[in-house]
């Protein structure tokens, strides 16, 4: 039996940290497993046998330089407090494989190595979409690593050459709670409010198609803080949307809640590998997409899912409308979203994950 130790900023309400849960729960079966991170606040269920340690967040005094550079030399010792922390770990532990997730543990992995424990680091989004100075910190840390998981090959091909001859592809491995049953009229997306997920984008789409479908509603559910709901609450109000659309937050039985919905709508401008549109074909749910590069790469001739060019309003609801008129094509839709997502299963992406990890 072998140790795996996984760092994360935390495990509340998140793709990535839906994965690391899905991820642990399959590989306490053969192996020890502890996960590290910040927060003692957990939303994913974890099988009895994970182990969780937590950082001490150091708690150092402001700089008294001035300005940016202040704020750099105490994020450099924050940084370096918890990479001794994570040293202390590793070294009273003693694992075989360190796999991190998320920016900042990634960085912490990469500075913080013993002998003989296997590096792994994971890339979970798209870098273009997170700007020069993510993809710098990313590349600093992915030379460090001795396995980079990538989740598609289109993100793996923008990294030097000495990061992708030690990358690899794995797909997130995609379980769901219930199927699909419909019988309302009710569009559903999942995300957090985040201008990643351009929500704002579905609420105008919803605007334009609500003028022809009155009795239909919009539910988002996701993550969000009160300071993030001012402009969606805004925005509905502006369109006279009050009644129809509903920011429904965080659930953690959110497929229960959607299992009725008619049809599921992503409107990211980017992603890694979009969790929850797989989540809600495995299901059943007739699914719509806006085409960003890793949707491109996911579906390629493939028509099980609906895709709509990025950041087109009036396309993507027209799309909404194609399949709250058209039955056989929803049905249609439904069938080939199913089959296609099964390629994503647990049985079938834990294996890949056990060979990454445990080669």
């Amino acid at each position: 039996m072998k140790k795996l130790l996984i760092i994360i900023d935390d495990l509340y309400a998140g793709g990535a940290q839906r994965v690391v849960s899905r991820l642990a729960n399959e590989l306490v079966e053969d192996h020890e497993v502890v996960i590290l991170n910040f927060s003692k606040k957990k939303t994913y269920p974890l099988d009895n046998r994970i182990r969780l340690l937590f950082f001490k967040d150091p708690a150092y005094r402001p700089s008294k330089i001035p300005g940016k550079a202040g704020v750099f030399f105490t994020a450099a010792r924050r940084f370096l407090g918890l990479r001794r922390q994570l040293i202390s770990i590793m070294l009273k532990e003693h694992p075989d494989v360190v796999l991190s997730m998320l920016e900042y543990p990634n960085l912490l992995n990469a500075f913080s190595g013993t002998k003989g424990c296997r590096k792994v680091m994971s890339e979970r989004n798209d870098p273009r979409g997170k700007g020069r100075i993510y993809y710098l910190k990313e590349v600093l840390s992915y030379l460090k690593a001795d396995q980079v998981v990538f989740q598609s090959h289109t993100v793996m091909e923008m990294f030097p050459h000495a990061i992708r001859r030690k990358g690899v592809v794995v797909p997130n491995p995609v379980r769901v709670d219930c199927s699909a049953n419909g019988g309302s009229e009710r569009i559903v997306t999942m995300g957090r409010l985040h201008p990643q997920k351009n929500h704002m984008l579905l609420l105008k789409a919803f605007a334009l198609f609500a003028k022809d479908h009155p009795l239909h509603t919009l539910h988002i559910y996701g993550r969000s803080y009160d300071y993030d709901e001012v402009g969606y609450k805004q925005l509905i109000e502006q369109f006279c949307l009050s009644d129809k659309v509903f920011l429904e937050g965080y659930k953690e039985n959110v497929h229960f809640l959607i299992a009725n919905a008619e049809q599921f709508v992503l409107s990211s401008d980017y992603e890694g590998t979009p969790n929850a549109l797989l989540e809600a074909m495995m299901m059943g749910l007739p699914c719509i997409s806006t085409e960003f590069e890793s949707a491109k790469e996911l579906f390629g001739n493939s028509d099980a899912c609906c895709l709509t060019p990025i950041g087109n309003e009036k396309m993507l609801a027209e799309s909404m409308a194609r399949l709250a008129d058209d039955v056989a094509y929803r049905r249609a839709l439904s069938v080939r979203g199913k089959r296609f997502a099964e390629t994503f299963s647990v049985q079938n992406v834990i294996p890949q994950w056990h060979k990454v990890l445990f080669p």
